[in-house]
C-alpha cells in the first residue's frame, strides 16, 4: 500500500504547532535558534525583486493590447482600494462599538521612537517614481518597483509584433526560474517556520498574550468580519463562489502567510492557487498577485484603526469626527505604499499615529510582540489579493463570452 505524502502546507501547519508548544515549554532559550528562521525568511526575499519583476511583466505583456491591460488593471486597483477603506472602516467602527480599551491600564513608554514625518501627496507621488533603476532593485522600494515593472510590460506591449515575442519569451523564462528558486526555499518552510515561531512564543510568552488580550481580540474579530462581509460576500455577489468553497481554496495562501507574514514570500503560492484551484488565467493573476501584494494592505487598515481607536479609548482621549476620517484617510493613503515584508505594518502604525497625534505608548506595546499581530494582517493582505484577481477574472471571462455570442450573431 502506498504511503501518502504529507503535503507541504500540512508540513508548516504542523511547525506552527511544534514550534509554539517548543517556544512555551522552552522558555526564553527558545529564541536562539530564531537566527535560522531568518536565515530562512532571507531566502524567501532574497529574489522578490526579481519575482516581482518577472510576474508583472509577463502578466502586463501577456495582454491582447493596451485597452485590455488598462481595464483589467483599473479594476484590480479599484478593487483594492475599495477593501482597504472597508477595513479601515471596520476597524475603526467595530472597535468604537466593543470599546475595548475602557479599564485599560498599561506602563508609559519611556523611550524615544523616531519616526517618518507624513510626506506631502506631492512628495508621496513623487516616491512612486524612481530615478534610477538599479539603486531602486537594490533597496528594494516595492512601490517603485512595481511601476517600473509596469513601464516595462506596457512598452512591451507596444512594441510591433515580431519584436514583442522574444523580448516577452525573455521575462516568461525568467518568471520560471525564479519560481524554481522559490519553490527551493518553500521546501525548508517547515524548518524555518518552527524555528521563527519557537523563537517568537519564547521571547513574549503567553502571559503577554492575556495582557494585550482585549486589542488582539478586537483585532481577530474584525479580520474575521471582514473576510466574511467583503470578500466573501463580494465574490458570492459576483462570482457565485461560496465562502466555503473560498476558504477551502485559498487555504494554502492563508497557511502560508501566517506562517511567513511576508506578503511578498507568499507571490509564488499565491500565484499557484489563483491558476490550479481557481483557474484564473496567468495574465490576471500575473498582475494581481504581486500588484496586490505592493499596494493592498487591508490587514494593516484593520490594525491601524483597531490600536489607534483602542489608544483614546485607553488613555482617555475623545475623538472627534474629523480626527476619526483623518484616521481613514491616511490609513489608506501609507497603507497603500506598504513594504510587503515581515513587520512592515508596524512601520505604517507609527506614521498614521504620528500623522494624526495620537500618542504612541500603546502602539509600542503592539510592537513588543507584533509577529502575533502580523500573522493576521498578512493573511488578510494576502487573501485580499486573491479574491480581487478571482473576481476580475471571471469579470474578464464572462465579458469574452458575451462578445463571443455577439460575434456570432
Amino acid at each position: 500500500m502506498k504511503k501518502r505524502k504529507i503535503s507541504d502546507i500540512t508540513m508548516i501547519l504542523i511547525a506552527m504547532l511544534l514550534g509554539s508548544l517548543a517556544g512555551i515549554i522552552i522558555g526564553k532559550p527558545a529564541t536562539y535558534i530564531g537566527f535560522i528562521g531568518d536565515i530562512w525568511l532571507n531566502l524567501m526575499k532574497m529574489f522578490l525583486v526579481p519575482i516581482v519583476v518577472c510576474m508583472l511583466v509577463k502578466g502586463i505583456s501577456s495582454m491582447d493590447s493596451p485597452e485590455a491591460l488598462g481595464r483589467i488593471g483599473i479594476k484590480i486597483i479599484v478593487f483594492y482600494i475599495f477593501t482597504t477603506i472597508c477595513a479601515g472602516v471596520l476597524g475603526i467602527g467595530v472597535t468604537s462599538i466593543l470599546n475595548p480599551g475602557s479599564g485599560f491600564s498599561y506602563e508609559a513608554a519611556t523611550e524615544e521612537i523616531v519616526v517618518n514625518e507624513m510626506p506631502t501627496i506631492a512628495e508621496f507621488f513623487k516616491s512612486m517614481f524612481s530615478s534610477n533603476i538599479f539603486a531602486t532593485f537594490s533597496s528594494g522600494d516595492m512601490m517603485q518597483v512595481v511601476i517600473i515593472s509596469c513601464i516595462i510590460g506596457v512598452a512591451i506591449v507596444l512594441l510591433p509584433e515580431g519584436k514583442r515575442e522574444p523580448v516577452r519569451d525573455w521575462f516568461v523564462a525568467m518568471s520560471d526560474l525564479v519560481m524554481s528558486i522559490i519553490n527551493i526555499a518553500l521546501k525548508l518552510a517547515p524548518i524555518g517556520v518552527f524555528c521563527l515561531m519557537a523563537s517568537s512564543l519564547g521571547k513574549y510568552g503567553v502571559g503577554l498574550l492575556v495582557t494585550i488580550g482585549k486589542i488582539l481580540g478586537t483585532f481577530y474579530l474584525c479580520c474575521a468580519l471582514h473576510l466574511i462581509v467583503v470578500y466573501c460576500l463580494l465574490l458570492w455577489m459576483l462570482t457565485g463562489i461560496s465562502p466555503i468553497t473560498f476558504i477551502r481554496k485559498a487555504f494554502n495562501t492563508f497557511a502560508t502567510a501566517a506562517s511567513t507574514c511576508s506578503s511578498n514570500a507568499v507571490i509564488p503560492v499565491s500565484m499557484e492557487v489563483a491558476t490550479q484551484n481557481f483557474g484564473c488565467d496567468e495574465s490576471v493573476a500575473s498582475l494581481g498577485i504581486p500588484l496586490g501584494a505592493t499596494v493592498n494592505k487591508d490587514g494593516v487598515a484593520i490594525l491601524c484603526g483597531v490600536v489607534l481607536i483602542f489608544s483614546g479609548q485607553a488613555m482617555g482621549i475623545p475623538l472627534t469626527i474629523t480626527q476619526i476620517i483623518n484616521i481613514l484617510f491616511v490609513t489608506t493613503l501609507v497603507t497603500s505604499a506598504g513594504s510587503g515584508v515581515p513587520g512592515g505594518g508596524l512601520m505604517n502604525l507609527m506614521i498614521v499615529g504620528t500623522a494624526v497625534g495620537m500618542p504612541l505608548d500603546i502602539v509600542l506595546m503592539v510592537g513588543g510582540f507584533y509577529r502575533f499581530f502580523d500573522m493576521g494582517t498578512t493573511s488578510m493582505n494576502c487573501l485580499g489579493d486573491m479574491s480581487a484577481t478571482v473576481i476580475v477574472d471571471r469579470l474578464e471571462k464572462r465579458r469574452a463570452a458575451k462578445l463571443e455570442k455577439k460575434l456570432q450573431r
